[in-house]
């Protein structure tokens, strides 16, 4: 597989933005960073209280501070598919613009059910590394949007149900209908989206 991750043009071709931060640092001459272990509260079935809401403040006009979302590290992430684990994720960051109006959908339809949902910011540094994004890529492989060269490429927003920690379904971008620089989803593409999501969470719920 190729390394790196591809360019946003042919990001907005697919529907969807490259999960690469803003300022990549390059493997060649910058060593993977360490990640601190942190212990990532474990969710319950049905919680209807997020005790640790993430930060959602960067993502333009989201201002629920008692969201469903839980961030965590992309390390975490791929220790808790590692451990087995099952569990809602969602990969995406502040500054594109298929997540900012994903986010709030993804949020009804959790709040709704009382599930949290994980979180990675893929436009921090401490989440990327070559060898991380391999990882990914490895874990989601058949679950991924394709490049030119016919390589499979990490997009976002890109919300995963993982169930014993296998990729047990995957959704990304937001509707095939929807450009968010022609302008805001409508009512009935936010339906649309939602259902996806809520079929997630149901089948969270079923293995839970």
């Amino acid at each position: 597989m190729k390394k790196g991750i591809i360019f946003l043009v042919l990001a907005m071709i697919l529907g969807a933005c490259t999960a690469t931060p803003q300022s990549t640092p390059d493997p060649t001459e910058t060593p993977t960073p360490k990640i601190e272990e942190t212990l990532a509260p474990t969710p319950t079935p049905n919680a209807s209280v997020n005790a640790n809401p993430a930060d959602m403040s960067a993502y333009e006009d989201f201002d629920d501070t008692q969201n469903a979302f839980v961030e965590i590290s992309m390390e975490d992430s791929l220790s808790k598919m590692e451990q087995g684990e099952s569990f809602l994720i969602y990969y995406g960051k502040p500054n594109c613009p298929w997540c900012v109006e994903a986010i709030p959908v993804l949020n009804q339809a959790a709040k709704e059910k009382g599930v949290l949902v994980y979180y990675v910011d893929t436009s921090k540094s401490e989440n990327y590394s070559e060898a991380m994004f391999d990882t990914l890529i490895r874990r989601f492989q058949g679950w991924l949007l394709t490049n030119e060269e016919g390589e499979e490429s990490f997009y976002v927003p890109d919300v995963a149900l993982i169930l014993k920690g296998k990729v047990a379904s995957n959704h990304i971008s937001t509707v095939d209908t929807h450009d968010p620089y022609l302008g805001t989803m409508t009512e009935a593409e936010q339906t649309q989206l939602k259902a996806i999501y809520a079929e997630m969470i149901e089948s969270l719920e079923a293995e839970n």
